[in-house]
């Protein structure tokens, strides 16, 4: 009924369908995928479908964007809303995605209050009411190798949950002020903890400001969970309670029905 509704509301008389040839590619190259339960599947299903075909996708340095890469990173993307109760993320304006390194010249921000000029590296960026730029190597390596606890489109697509609020303060909107409260009792704990000390599972990045440990965090939440559950469980109880999503227990099942089935 949902997607029957934007269809009519957008014009568009193709329906906006999951496409089972999609699946081979998404079992092989989004290491996830193969976690999730049958309900998780179906939701996820309509997320990027939904993403795919409503994503306004441009391609940099004359990259040519084929369907696969759009679906790997759709899928990507939609893992972070398949326990929230939004279907996408309305700020999105695009995803511009650059073959490998994103190199931009100009001005930029160098931390601290900081304005440098030149050439800037990275793999990717988030803008508030704009476009997110993805590298696609990275974002191919972080499907398919989730244990090196890195993923470019988590973390880009982090900030723009972050955003959702109109400030990027890596406190994205939560159910009521208890939340918040204890949302940012527990992250500034951590976010200090990582700045003072470092982290055994946050990488240094954290440390930067607010909004990348959010979204740095959130990377670690979803590869390398069971790590994040052992040694911060308070911030993997905030980041279960947003997210909605176990991704340590559902590691955990995971394995164990790996087991079995060798046994």
């Amino acid at each position: 009924m949902i997607a029957s509704i934007r269809d009519w509301l957008s014009g568009d008389s193709v329906p906006r369908r999951f496409d089972g040839a999609w699946l081979p590619l998404l079992e092989r190259q989004f290491e996830h995928w193969n976690m999730l339960a049958p309900a998780e599947l179906e939701r996820m299903e309509f997320l990027v479908a939904g993403f795919f075909h409503d994503t306004r996708w441009e391609a940099a340095n004359g990259f040519t964007l084929t369907d696969d890469i759009k679906v790997l990173i759709a899928a990507q993307a939609s893992m972070l809303l398949l326990g929230l109760e939004i279907d996408d993320y309305p700020q999105l304006t695009s995803v511009i995605v650059h073959p490998s390194t994103v190199r931009l010249h100009g001005q930029y921000s160098a931390g601290g209050g900081l304005v440098a000029s030149g050439t800037q590296t990275l793999l990717g960026q988030a803008h508030y009411r704009g476009p997110v730029l993805l590298s696609w190597n990275a974002a191919r390596r972080g499907a398919r190798f989730p244990g090196a606890g890195e993923n470019v489109v988590y973390h880009e697509f982090a900030h723009q949950l972050d955003m959702l609020d109109g400030i990027t303060d890596g406190t994205p909107p939560l159910g009521d002020d208890a939340a918040r409260r204890r949302w940012v009792e527990v992250c500034t704990a951590a976010y200090d903890s990582v700045r003072a000390e470092g982290s055994p599972v946050l990488r240094p990045y954290a440390g930067t400001n607010p909004a990348e440990f959010f979204a740095v965090a959130t990377e670690v939440f979803f590869n390398r969970p069971v790590d994040l559950r052992e040694h911060e469980p308070a911030l993997y109880a905030e980041l279960r309670n947003f997210y909605h999503q176990d991704p340590a227990a559902r590691r955990l099942d995971s394995s164990t029905a790996a087991l079995d089935a060798t046994t």
